[in-house]
């Protein structure tokens, strides 16, 4: 039998009830409350732990300036040529330039170039927020409600106090966050 990943308990009763406090979840909802945050940030944080296994950030980002050296070369070897040359040179300056943003862009460029599973983290809260909140996500307006970032932001640093390795959800700052949200 193969013996299969546990995550630690990250949110407690009490961290629940902060939340169904500050945020006005329904609170008779709560045990659904309790399970469906975890299961938000779930996949996230495996795929997260499973990669910081296997490179620090200076390691993954000395192999990301290598590779955007080597997208940019082999960019301008095939720029000028007939198609598909030409497309592909066009699709490996993009994904130079992508790199380049996770390295080294600001926060704002960096949440530009996040990954689909952090876009797909950020889809899972917003799901969240809209089932268990009244306040939802985006009003009648299509302005956000952006204490769905600050609940996002309390449960990063719950997280990042849980796993401390996890440096994304450390990095996280309340401009970064609204960034993310914005981007969706």
């Amino acid at each position: 039998m193969t013996s299969t990943f546990q995550l630690k308990d990250i949110f407690d009763d009490s961290f629940y009830n902060l939340l169904c406090e500050k945020y006005n979840f329904n609170a008779e909802y709560k045990a659904n409350i309790s399970k469906e945050i975890s299961n938000v940030f779930r996949d996230f944080i495996i795929l997260i732990l499973s990669e910081n296994n296997s490179y620090s950030v200076e390691e993954r980002n000395r192999l990301y300036n290598e590779a955007i050296y080597n997208l940019q070369h082999t960019s301008k070897l095939l720029k000028g040529m007939p198609h598909p040359a030409s497309s592909m040179s066009y699709k490996l300056l993009k994904m130079s330039e992508t790199l380049k943003k996770v390295t080294s862009g600001s926060k704002k460029e960096k949440s530009k170039a996040n990954r689909f599973i952090e876009k797909n983290l950020i889809r899972k809260f917003i799901l969240f927020w809209d089932t268990y909140n009244e306040k939802k996500f985006l009003s009648a307006e299509n302005k956000i409600n952006y204490n769905v970032c600050e609940c996002f932001l309390d449960c990063s640093n719950k997280i990042s106090s849980v796993y401390p390795e996890i440096e994304w959800f450390k990095s996280c700052e309340i401009e970064f966050v609204e960034s993310i949200f914005e981007n969706i």
